[in-house]
């Protein structure tokens, strides 16, 4: 069974994005008012990659998810 598990989780008042990792993939799933995003991955790269482009997200829900991962990664790697 491949479970994917929360990685980061950000939520504002103009929506949430969440990275999901499983074994094989991560996994991009962003939301709005009007609108939702989800699509898969080779890494966290590519995925905040395609995040960066997506023209629903706004820009502070973009520049707080990055920093939510940001810290979820530095706390991995200490841990």
């Amino acid at each position: 069974m491949n479970t994917a598990r929360h990685f980061s989780d950000t939520r504002t008042e103009e929506g949430r994005v969440r990275f999901l990792l499983s074994d094989r993939c991560v996994q991009l799933v962003a939301e709005g008012p009007g609108w939702q995003h989800c699509s898969e991955h080779g890494s966290l790269h590519e995925a905040t990659q395609l995040l960066a482009f997506l023209p629903q997200v706004p820009q502070q829900l973009y520049e707080e998810s990055l920093h939510d991962l940001q810290r979820r990664l530095a706390l991995e790697r200490a841990a």
